[in-house]
């Protein structure tokens, strides 16, 4: 037998949460004014005859998440009666709940927003469901069942686990890949056994392996069974190695600056519509932006920041290969002739769809070296997404890398 046993000394971390969050409704608002999912998130949305379908469901590309929060106080009755009532109501009327939810979003095209706001959802054929319970009032007092609770897959938090899970899982493809890639491994062929601790266990696993459980799976690394000991998270988050992720990780927020500013001028009340045929090309350029995971954030961050703001450099463009598939090129020019600025910009991202392997889409931004203008400062976005790229084309940005030197290199 392949066995793997993890454990850490006991570390008491103080996760900070809002005030008012063991009341479920200001949960709910704090997620969505605060978090990350701020752009993803629709609160109550509402199903047939104005019935609140969940607390919050989250819309990203095919992932569909659907968040319940109960807040059931926790009453020791000195026997398994207390714990077995707080489970009920906190946890199995939660997962009822996302359950029903999920089975009307099968048959759905779209959702009303508590606004009254449609959403539109990706087509069914191409829909992920995530489940998410949070299970609020426990006091860390009682073992927190989850997994297969009967219908499917559900992710249980408490009040320890769900500040870590959103803040440590900070960008929301962080986030669906942990529920996708954690569901697979607790269903797997690994026996986990949860000695204590819970899901934030996970998340200091995840984090630690690179973003992944591949480690524990495969041929090569498979085991049979794996004991979380508890305080697995309490450990990382007081080592070393937390300090130094959050230290690389620190010039990565520069990129979300970027993105909620773009936010303001673009998304229509602040909401991600990817699915709505209305979509721009700049809200799309933004969604590719806003999908970067936090390592690749830094990267891009990195190459946007050191050719903005440093006039002594004679590159003014750069190219940079983010998550996904998606290339983003930068550029720094005035904005006395936006006409001109925009079209080096597309051609430059034209040359990069072209002459790039394994380039699905290229966002372009384009703005102003700071300090440098006169009649004041602009961005401007590109997206390019070309599914078929004829040899024709290729030729044709070819010739443009060669006559305007253009990424020659490339």
């Amino acid at each position: 037998m392949h066995l793997v046993f993890l454990t850490s000394s006991a570390f008491n971390l103080e996760i900070i949460m809002s005030v008012g969050l063991t009341r479920s409704e200001k949960f709910v608002s704090q997620l969505c004014e605060h978090s990350f999912l701020e752009l993803w998130t629709h609160p109550n949305p509402i199903a047939e005859k104005g019935k609140e379908l969940c607390d919050c469901l989250i819309v990203c590309g095919p992932h569909i998440v659907i968040i319940s929060v109960k807040e059931i106080e926790y009453k020791d009755t000195g026997n398994t009666i207390g714990w077995e009532r707080w489970h009920h109501r906190a946890i199995e009327k939660s997962a009822r709940q996302i359950w029903g939810a999920e089975r009307w979003l099968k048959i759905s095209d779209e959702v009303t927003r508590h606004d009254g706001r449609i959403v539109t959802l990706p087509p069914r054929s191409e829909r992920i469901y995530h489940r998410v319970s949070v299970s609020l009032g426990s006091k860390q007092q009682v073992p927190i069942k989850w997994g297969d609770l009967g219908n499917g897959f559900v992710h249980v938090c408490d009040e320890k686990s769900v500040g870590i899970v959103f803040s440590a899982l900070d960008t929301i493809t962080d986030f669906v890949e942990f529920l996708t890639e954690s569901e697979a491994f607790v269903t797997g062929s690994t026996k986990v056994v949860f000695n204590g601790g819970g899901i934030e266990d996970l998340v200091a696993i995840f984090i630690q392996n690179g973003y992944s459980f591949a480690n524990f799976t495969g041929n090569s690394g498979e085991a049979d069974m794996m004991i979380l000991d508890g305080g697995i998270w309490d450990g990382f988050a007081s080592s070393d190695e937390f300090k130094e992720c959050a230290k690389r990780f620190e010039g990565s927020y520069r990129w979300d600056a970027l993105i909620k500013h773009y936010a303001i001028d673009l998304l229509t009340d602040g909401m991600f519509e990817m699915h709505s045929q209305s979509v721009t090309d700049d809200q799309h350029a933004l969604i590719e932006m806003a999908l970067q995971p936090r390592d690749t954030r830094a990267q891009l961050s990195e190459a946007f920041f050191a050719i903005l703001g440093n006039p002594e450099l004679k590159v003014r463009s750069r190219l940079a290969l983010g998550y996904g598939g998606t290339a983003f090129v930068f550029l720094i020019a005035s904005s006395s002739d936006r006409e001109i600025r925009v079209q080096e910009l597309s051609l430059r991202c034209l040359v990069v769809q072209c002459k790039q392997p394994d380039t699905q889409r290229v966002v372009g931004i384009a703005t102003d070296q700071p300090g440098s203008s006169k009649i004041g400062y602009s961005t401007d976005l590109v997206y390019i997404d070309l599914p078929d790229i004829s040899q024709e084309m290729i030729d044709k940005a070819t010739e443009i890398q060669n006559e305007l030197s253009y990424f020659p290199n490339l």
